[in-house]
């Protein structure tokens, strides 16, 4: 069960409301009134909120990148933060936009998956960035002859995002979207 104690979209205060009302031109509320995601513990801070769904906006429609690296970096991210509500809703995404399902189970794994060139790079990259906080010369031109300086700086946009996301993920214990399995077991 989520940490967070549910609120009555009835008693936010007038900026909280603005917020809100603004999720809701992009995402159906649940039946209780909450959005799910980061979403809800990022409505206590309704500016901090508006800010980081920019962001985040940018980051999942406008990349230089192909959005099923994108996606693909999102999910490894949220396989090393075990952050349920992030692997749930990003890798059926990843697939989506042409990450194989086996890519993905090796992810899932903490397996080094076998994919193409730019999905093992991602990976590569992603797992440098969280294990060893940096790249090595060799992964950095890699990574840059094969994205670009940009491409390479919008993955690192897209993981410390991610990262961000995770931690209030895990840090609130939002819920998976009801009927969705939980792929990380949590102790209570």
């Amino acid at each position: 069960m989520t940490r967070q104690t549910r609120r009555d979209p009835g008693t936010f205060t007038a900026e909280q409301r603005t917020e809100y009302e603004s999720l809701l031109r992009s995402r159906k509320p649940r039946p209780d009134g909450t959005i799910g995601g980061p979403f809800d513990p990022w409505l206590l801070n309704p500016e901090m909120s508006h800010r980081l769904r920019g962001l985040g906006g940018m980051l999942w429609e406008r990349t230089s990148l192909d959005r099923g690296l994108v996606e693909l970096a999102i999910s490894t991210t949220g396989r090393v933060w075990e952050a349920n509500v992030e692997w749930a809703s990003h890798a059926p995404r990843a697939v989506e936009y042409g990450v194989p399902q086996a890519v993905m189970d090796d992810v899932y794994a903490g397996r080094r998956p076998n994919g193409t060139p730019e999905q093992v790079l991602v990976y590569d990259v992603c797992m440098a960035m969280h294990i060893d906080h940096r790249l090595s010369r060799p992964l950095y031109e890699s990574a840059t002859a094969a994205f670009g300086e940009r491409g390479l700086a919008e993955i690192m946009a897209a993981i410390g995002y991610y990262v961000l996301v995770s931690m209030t993920l895990n840090a609130f214990e939002v819920e998976v979207a009801p009927g969705t399995p939980v792929p990380f077991a949590r102790e209570p």
